[in-house]
């Protein structure tokens, strides 16, 4: 009882939290920052109170957490680890325009609390003639396709990637520990469900508080309506070597902001909106984001992109909603 007050104290200061922050005094943010809320409550509902590293399944990052600058393009599966022990990805490649694989340590996202362990990327992947893959996560190296699960080991993040959503198909993705494929999960105790309450509880408290505070050193850094130096992601906890450029926007009724950019080398790219609590926005049945496939290419070889409220009647608009 004592666990389960812990967890429901975290969600009360969470909006406590929110709604003393300085984005919520701007109307528009008050509903994202409760939406922001109740996902990072699910997240740590399937995270802590319902996954098991024993007996691992793939949770998804998809429309309905919309964390840490989600990607409209990309699927992220999760999981967790136990620290040191082997464990089996397997599944098949669908039409997907990538397949990223990248272990984590220690906590990733808290302060100071966790570091990449280790990336397999779409280039390196190796699969059979039908697309069929198996990798193996594990603390020492194994022939083939090999991630790295050191005694700090915490969880494994896959990241399925699209281009062209009219064509491109999600393939299959599965994951077992090793040595218990055929084990039946034990039923939780009252102490472990206290364990995973104070887990929740702990999970809320820091993510909520972690992308809004992201966000607002940003802002401090780039001025308004303008794009800052790109960086590669792999030195955020990102996948090495991703490419990106964070910006910002602030408009008047009747304004835009026009964002210029190229072709670049690889075969993704794309520019998407966020919100200010770092959560993507809707992207299923509104225009916020596009990929260099959607994007038409002017004569001159670069896009041109229109950020506002209202449809220019242009290609390349991005809505702000």
């Amino acid at each position: 009882e004592a666990a389960a007050d812990a967890f429901h104290a975290a969600i009360r200061d969470g909006e406590a939290f929110l709604q003393s922050h300085p984005f919520y005094r701007d109307p528009e943010n008050r509903a994202p920052a409760q939406a922001f809320l109740a996902a990072m409550t699910l997240k740590a509902i399937e995270h802590d109170l319902i996954l098991d590293p024993d007996f691992p399944f793939f949770r998804v990052l998809d429309f309905r957490l919309r964390e840490g600058g989600d990607n409209p393009d990309q699927t992220y599966f999760q999981a967790p680890l136990r620290g040191g022990e082997r464990y089996r990805i397997w599944g098949r490649r669908g039409g997907e325009r990538r397949l990223d694989f990248q272990t984590y340590a220690g906590a990733p996202y808290a302060p100071g609390g966790g570091r990449m362990a280790g990336y397999l990327d779409s280039e390196k992947l190796k699969t059979d003639a039908e697309g069929n893959f198996e990798v193996i996560l594990s603390p020492d190296p194994v022939t083939g396709n090999w991630l790295p699960n050191p005694a700090d080991g915490t969880q494994v993040l896959v990241r399925q990637v699209f281009s062209n959503w009219a064509s491109e198909r999600p393939g299959a993705l599965h994951i077992d520990r090793i040595g218990k494929e055929a084990a039946p999960r034990p039923v939780d105790d009252e102490a472990a469900m206290a364990r995973r309450l104070l887990a929740a509880a702990e999970q809320v408290r820091v993510h909520v508080r972690h992308w809004p505070d992201t966000v607002a050193r940003g802002l401090q850094r780039i001025p308004t309506n303008s794009i800052g130096t790109p960086f590669d992601a792999g030195s955020l906890g990102g996948v090495p070597g991703r490419w990106m450029a964070r910006g910002n926007f602030d408009l008047a009724p009747g304004e835009a902001l026009v964002v210029r950019t190229w072709p670049m080398a690889g075969n993704y790219q794309g520019v998407q909106l966020a919100d200010l609590w770092f959560s993507s926005l809707e992207y299923a049945n509104r225009q916020t984001s596009l990929t260099g496939d959607q994007a038409r290419l002017s004569p001159a070889g670069s896009y041109w992109f229109i950020v506002s409220a209202d449809d220019p009647a242009t290609a390349n608009w991005l809505d702000t909603t």
